[in-house]
């Protein structure tokens, strides 16, 4: 299957998609955010494995939640866990493309992995995005990551915009 294929409706990995693990457990979307919340408070307090656990069960239970794809992403990065930051950016991409958060951790990850000409391009998208979502916080860091980065070609995306 690649990457803009949909699996066959009836499938199991179509049933897991649609959160038949979330259902077995007796559980509706709305529940999850209390596992949301557990998982912040544990990264934030530096408990990175913790938090790492409780995201996997958040994906486990809704893989196509844009939101704990992006946490885990996070917190894979704060667990120098590059490969799986990376492929958790890239499902945020894959879901909500116009988010710029994904690109940002993408080229965070990508970095991390010392993969810096793809970092350059995701933090370049980074910045357009964040820039017509109005997300300055998004902008900054692109703009500051860009701006350490070896690439001559990352001075483009830095231009004020017009």
């Amino acid at each position: 299957m690649d990457a803009h294929s949909q699996p066959a409706p009836g499938s199991e990995a179509a049933a897991l998609l649609d959160g038949q693990i979330r259902d077995a457990l007796g559980l509706k979307s709305e529940d999850l955010s209390i596992g949301l919340e557990v998982a912040r408070n544990l990264l934030q307090r530096g408990a990175t494995a913790d938090a790492l656990r409780v995201y996997a069960g958040l994906i486990l239970c809704e893989p196509t939640n844009p939101v704990f794809q992006t946490g885990l992403a996070n917190c894979a990065l704060a667990a120098e866990e590059f490969h799986l930051a990376l492929q958790a950016a890239s499902a945020v991409i894959a879901l909500a493309p116009q988010d710029p958060r994904g690109y940002l951790v993408s080229g965070r990850a990508c970095i991390g992995l010392g993969a810096l000409a793809e970092a350059s391009e995701d933090l370049r998208d980074a910045v357009a995005l964040g820039r017509a979502a109005r997300n300055a916080a998004v902008v900054e860091e692109a703009g500051r990551l860009l701006e350490a980065l070896p690439d001559p070609a990352r001075a483009p995306a830095l231009a004020p915009a017009g």
